[in-house]
């Protein structure tokens, strides 16, 4: 009787004859990784449309280390920041985009450029180890702390998953601050600023990584960042920083 039960389970199992199959869902969470000539071309194009319509000026590029692994963590004016962050730095790179942008029209592209998803406004620890899986395997990820587009033009408070992949994974972390962006592509000419900081190597204060430690170490990124930008940019951030002299460099 019980064998009986278990062949018709196994007929019940097995696919219908005829019936179309189903392709594997894709693991969103592994980026794509787009082929290098395809991305260097990519790169070239978005740093000709900008060098064309913008004047864009560089900051400490010379902080940047050659390959990964390492996080770019930067503040969020404009969809500009995406493409503009990383044209200057060596190598692919891999981001954390909202979850939402890979069921969009644009959804081929954000995986294209190897972005993974984030659930906004809540703690997704997927996205948390897949970044950590990207560092595990020495790419540059990049980061955008806020979690959205700054819509008064000054800092946000940051969310802490960027102070806990830095203690997790145990990589430097490049603190970035741009700011004219959000003028690129809508005046002509417009001036854009990056300034790219000092590698800062995060670590907790004990054994473990504690909620105090996850905070100070996203705190201090911020902080940075804040300190490279001028004082109307600075927002949450403006009583914490202070403004180091920096070299600028321009690219136009």
């Amino acid at each position: 009787m019980k064998q009986d039960m278990d062949a018709t389970e196994t007929k019940a199992a097995a696919p219908i004859k005829g019936e179309p199959k189903k392709k594997p869902e894709k693991n969103l969470y592994e980026p794509y990784s787009t082929p290098r000539v395809l991305y260097e071309m990519i790169r070239f194009l978005a740093k000709a449309v900008f060098f064309l319509a913008a004047r864009v000026h560089l900051r400490g590029r010379y902080n940047v280390p050659k390959k990964g692994p390492y996080i770019i963590a930067a503040n969020h004016l404009s969809w500009t920041d995406i493409p503009l962050v990383p044209a200057y730095i060596p190598g692919k790179v891999v981001y954390m985009a909202k979850e939402e942008s890979f069921y969009s029209k644009v959804g081929w592209l954000v995986r294209f450029l190897g972005a993974f998803p984030v659930k906004r406004g809540e703690g997704d620890r997927q996205a948390i180890r897949a970044a950590q899986e990207q560092l595990k395997q020495k790419k540059v990820f990049i980061i955008f702390p806020e979690g959205t587009r700054s819509k008064n033009h000054a800092l946000g408070k940051a969310h802490a998953g960027l102070g806990m992949i830095a203690l997790r994974s145990g990589v430097p972390v490049i603190p970035v601050a741009i700011w004219g962006s959000e003028n690129a592509l809508k005046k002509f000419g417009a001036h854009v600023t990056i300034s790219y900081g000092e590698p800062i190597l995060l670590k907790p204060k004990g054994n473990k990584i504690t909620r105090e430690d996850i905070a100070d170490a996203t705190n201090e990124v911020m902080k940075r960042i804040a300190e490279m930008m001028p004082e109307r940019y600075r927002g949450e951030y403006a009583d914490l920083a202070a403004t180091p002299p920096v070299d600028i460099t321009s690219v136009n």
